[in-house]
């Protein structure tokens, strides 16, 4: 609900288009560090406290961004808010794989909660009260949580240096990095891009919310297919859209682009999940280390976005990450090749 405008309140702020990637690069370095650490802490702790602390933190750190006012200030609380979310999302998944439940239905409620918050985000329109209400959602979401059960699962030992997981998995992270640093650099800056193509924070938010929709809708289907199939065919529709979006007139223009990417990152984030949970014993881990691979590229997309869109303009930012599809789509291929993966 906040952070679909980060860019556009930045930039009211007198901010710079490097500047906004800079900032967005803060929430995401946090989140990479935070996504590790309790990623390896919820395979050998209790989930249920690490959960609510998360909720508890982040809805504190959101509503700290109503007292920025220039590029240090909102970098810091931004680097907050990316350090509070990082904490709970591995052990929510790893509490619904050790309870049976679906993954894929699970990341279907994420969507469903984006899609609620973009359609306020356009409604509300002011970003200072979307930031209230941002913290008054997470307060809400804590105190449900309070109804959580520990999940039973195997007791592991757990190193915070071992690299068995990272090995293990490189395939699936090394190209979910690529493909999400150029789907980053694009989200950094489609709300500007929006506007440029004359649209409103309400159209803005309208259209937006077509994405999470999809994806609602989408990833619950998903648990009968390979999850290798799923990730492939998840890079290849995510180069389609961004594709798409080069090709945009006007900001309705942007509509089929959002369609595409809904099934693109449904069919990614769920085959990558499903994959490295079912492959690793340090399930919170792979789980923790996803997410912070998704922050690292977050870290990287921010910045080249930014760079590209100061430089040379939107669509050939758009452009950058067709390329970073192709190279994504390039490594999966290769790594996952069988005699490739027993050899790392």
């Amino acid at each position: 609900m906040s952070g679909i405008f980060i860019p556009v309140f930045a930039r009211s702020l007198g901010i710079s288009y490097f500047e906004v990637g800079l900032i967005s690069a803060f929430f995401s370095a946090a989140s990479f560090f935070s996504s590790f650490i309790f990623g390896k802490s919820a395979d050998s702790n209790r989930l249920r406290p690490i959960i609510l602390s998360g909720l508890a933190v982040s809805a504190v750190s959101l509503f700290m961004q109503v007292f920025a006012y220039n590029a240090a200030s909102l970098a810091t609380i931004r680097a907050m808010v990316g350090f509070s979310v990082g904490v709970y999302p591995a052990a929510l998944i790893v509490s619904v794989y050790y309870e049976k439940g679906s993954i894929g239905k699970f990341s279907s409620f994420g969507s469903l909660g984006w899609m609620a918050g973009y359609l306020i985000a356009g409604f509300i329109g002011n970003i200072e009260h979307l930031f209230v209400l941002s913290s008054l959602f997470f307060t809400i979401a804590f105190l449900a949580a309070l109804g959580l059960t520990d999940a039973q699962r195997p007791s592991i030992s757990v190193s915070y240096f071992s690299l068995d997981v990272l090995r293990n998995n490189l395939d699936v992270y090394l190209s979910m990095f690529l493909r999400h640093m150029g789907a980053v650099a694009v989200w950094i800056i489609l709300p500007l891009y929006m506007i440029f193509l004359d649209a409103s924070n309400f159209w803005i938010g309208i259209i937006y919310a077509i994405n999470p929709f999809i994806q609602f809708i989408v990833m619950r289907r998903l648990d009968k297919f390979r999850n290798e199939w799923l990730i492939k065919w998840g890079i290849i529709i995510s180069g389609l859209s961004f594709i798409s979006y080069s090709l945009a007139q006007d900001f309705c223009s942007i509509v089929p682009g959002m369609i595409l990417i809904a099934f693109g990152w449904s069919f990614l984030y769920v085959g990558a999940n499903q994959l490295v949970v079912e492959r690793s014993i340090e399930k919170a881990s792979s789980a923790g280390i996803l997410n912070s691979t998704t922050s690292a590229a977050d870290i990287a997309g921010s910045i080249i976005g930014g760079l590209i869109m100061q430089y040379f303009g939107f669509k050939q930012t758009m452009m950058f990450a067709v390329i970073c599809s192709i190279l994504a789509m390039m490594v999966f291929s290769w790594m996952n090749r069988p005699s490739h993966k027993s050899s790392i």
